[in-house]
């Protein structure tokens, strides 16, 4: 599956949706867990990662590692429970390592010239 296919890591009903779509999904509970099936993931070729909040934190190391490869894509989405907000955090780090600019800071100014 080498820089095709998804992979889903998140808690089982969140899971349900990806599963009934083929998509390849792990339901860790634990930290260990969450961190082989990403790697799992990362070396069996998912060219996407699909991540909910829950296991983000246990996953953060392991994504930080691939943050500079361009294979996979790692997304993170709200579990079952709702969101709080991590993985719009998550974006914005990787945008900000990818263009050397915070793109979405709220305080920036137009840039000259521009209107708004």
């Amino acid at each position: 599956m080498h820089g095709q296919g998804i992979a889903f890591i998140g808690d089982p009903d969140s899971s349900l949706g990806f599963r009934a779509l083929g998509v390849s999904v792990s339901n860790p509970s634990g930290a260990e867990e969450a961190a082989r099936a990403f790697r799992n993931a990362v070396n069996g070729g998912a060219a996407v990662i699909i991540v909910t909040e829950a296991v983000l934190d246990h996953l953060r190391d392991e994504i930080e590692k691939t943050a500079a490869r361009a294979i996979p894509a790692v997304i993170v989405l709200p579990g079952i429970s709702g969101s709080a907000g991590r993985g719009g955090e998550t974006i914005r780090r990787q945008i900000t390592r990818a263009v050397g600019v915070d793109l979405m800071a709220e305080d920036r100014q137009p840039a000259e010239g521009s209107s708004r």
